[in-house]
């Protein structure tokens, strides 16, 4: 009892004490001298200004080295140059690893995000946001070293959300065209950097006060460009579906009338031919549309359908065969197959079936791969019992899956890139542990896995160019030796 009556008496003691100096110290000026007010230029910060509204794309420029050496290989745009996410280069490829995996060639860190890499006559191209400059790059690297040759780049505001950049550049011999988290087009000498032509395509194709004439999806800009014959083929949404610009001079030579103010998704523009008729497939935001790519009716809408409109959609269309297409919606929406139709005079489509991600094929990032008669995906979270795992379906039958990894073999969030090269699959979990499959016809076996980076929200789309595997983790992009030859 005395103890708790002393404890309690020192107590009070400190708290009267304590109120008695602030009553003190609140009653005059105790500051130990005068407070000066900063001046600018006296402690050597330069002085800054406060940014203009107007995004100049393009506006600045930074020559970082000089190209090293160059390395046969290429990888010239979403899903490499067949548009299948198949690498059809005929340089050969180990056949197996120690315990550490393909050695990594070189490393190099990024700002958030999941832009995945174009390659082309020995040199990297990627988007980066710069979050201490706020600025938006294309940066350009040596495949051989990984050395920075040079950057483009550009003020624009953006706001974290999951990630910044998501796009992965076309390039050709004489042109390359990006596009930023916020639609902003740019295009370029792909060796020297220099800049061609510009689009602010939420400035130019956005309807002002109207939620469907908005351009930029709400997770920032996702559709990759296309060169296709020197033109770049981009799909804004809101004033037009679809556009195509003279990459040598800027000028737009066609347009897809948009009336029913289809919005851009996260998808890209697919290539396919169709009752041999050569055309651009979009799944935007509130349909899916075909649009002419032959020269002599370039930009003409063939087909449409709103019957299939999920809320959000990534993966792009995906050509089937015979005259079919399947397309994907994520968050449990599924996919369906889709038939195009032609009378000898115009075409139509109809949807053949559709199916939620419990039900059959689905995917809510990555575009799946078809090899033979099979496709090839890692289902979604809400998949069911075939959540996360590497699923094939035959083509003719997007319901019933042929084969599957197991309960035991899930992949992350089901989020995670995938590539084929020969009869192998090279595929990343979220924590970019890479997994090296070999596919058959009924099926695949897991050769081996190793642990790349101890990553996180390993997303972006991988790419083959050579002997080198190219991916990333939010943070990091790593190059991958991957070729039979062991001098790297």
């Amino acid at each position: 009892m005395p103890a708790r009556i002393n404890k309690g008496f020192a107590g009070g003691l400190a708290a009267i004490i304590a109120a008695g100096v602030l009553i003190w110290w609140f009653s005059g000026n105790h500051f130990p001298g005068e407070v000066a007010l900063r001046v600018p230029g006296l402690d050597n910060r330069p002085k800054t200004e406060p940014r203009p509204d107007t995004v100049v794309i393009g506006e600045f420029f930074d020559t970082v080295n000089v190209f090293d050496e160059h390395v046969p290989g290429s990888w010239p745009r979403f899903r490499g140059a067949a548009f299948d996410n198949i690498n059809h280069d005929t340089t050969p490829l180990a056949e197996t690893w120690d315990s550490a995996g393909p050695p990594v060639v070189w490393k190099k860190t990024l700002g958030e995000g999941y832009a995945g890499p174009a390659v082309h006559n020995g040199r990297v191209y990627v988007m980066d946001y710069d979050e201490r400059r706020r600025a938006d790059m294309l940066r350009c690297y040596s495949l051989k070293s990984g050395t920075e040759l040079w950057r483009r780049w550009y003020y624009v505001e953006i706001k974290r959300n999951h990630g910044y950049s998501r796009t992965i550049p076309a390039v050709t011999d004489k042109y390359l065209v990006s596009i930023g988290p916020r639609s902003h087009v740019m295009c370029v000498d792909p060796v020297t950097g220099d800049l061609f032509w510009t689009l602010d395509m939420e400035k130019e194709f956005g309807i002002p006060q109207s939620t469907k004439g908005k351009v930029t999806p709400d997770w920032y800009t996702g559709q990759c460009p296309l060169i296709d014959n020197e033109i770049a083929v981009l799909a804004p949404g809101g004033k037009a579906l679809m556009i195509g610009i003279d990459c040598a001079t800027g000028k737009e030579v066609w347009r897809t009338p948009n009336p029913d103010t289809l919005r851009m998704s996260h998808g890209s523009i697919m290539p396919m031919v169709i009752h041999g008729k050569r055309m651009y497939v979009y799944n935007a935001i509130g349909g899916v549309a075909g649009v002419s790519a032959e020269k002599a009716d370039a930009g003409k809408l063939l087909w449409k359908t709103k019957e299939w409109n999920p809320a959000t959609t990534a993966a792009s269309p995906l050509f089937l065969g015979n005259n079919e297409i399947a397309v994907f919606g994520a968050y449990g929406a599924g996919g369906a197959r889709l038939r195009i139709n032609f009378d000898g005079n115009a075409f139509s489509v109809s949807v053949v079936e559709m199916h939620k991600a419990m039900e059959g094929l689905s995917s809510d990032q990555h575009t799946p791969v078809i090899t033979g008669d099979l496709v090839w995906a890692v289902l979604p979270e809400n998949a069911g019992g075939l959540k996360k795992q590497l699923v094939c379906y035959n083509i003719n039958d997007l319901r019933t899956a042929v084969w599957s990894s197991g309960k035991d073999a899930r992949f992350g969030r089901g989020l995670g890139p995938y590539i084929v090269s020969g009869d192998r699959m090279f595929l990343l979990d979220d924590e970019a542990m890479l997994y090296v499959f070999r596919l058959g016809t009924t099926g695949a076996t897991l050769i081996s896995k190793h642990r790349i980076l101890n990553g996180i929200e390993a997303w972006g789309p991988m790419a083959f160019a050579g002997s080198y595997l190219i991916m990333r983790d939010s943070r990091n992009m790593v190059s991958l030796f991957v070729g039979k030859n062991s001098q790297i």
